[in-house]
């Protein structure tokens, strides 16, 4: 049997971390509107993380242009 949710993992950011990034975050937003999907985010964390690596960065490079080749078809 399948469950109608999806999913998911809950994170606990401390609030004095969670402020100044909402704050951020709002700042962003005003300048171009629309959030980023869950899915945007998830692959700028997975991109940023590994283009820190020096043995990953080709690699890295080539997944972000795949994954704005992907997101504009989209």
């Amino acid at each position: 049997m399948k469950s109608s949710k999806s999913a998911g993992v809950t994170m606990v950011i401390p609030v004095d971390i969670w402020q100044p990034l909402a704050e951020i975050r709002s700042q962003l937003d005003a300048l171009c509107p629309g959030a980023p999907t869950p899915v945007e985010e998830a692959l700028r964390e997975i991109i940023t993380h590994y283009s820190h690596c020096p043995r990953a960065q080709d690699e890295a490079d080539a997944f972000c242009e795949k994954a704005k080749a992907w997101k504009q078809k989209s």
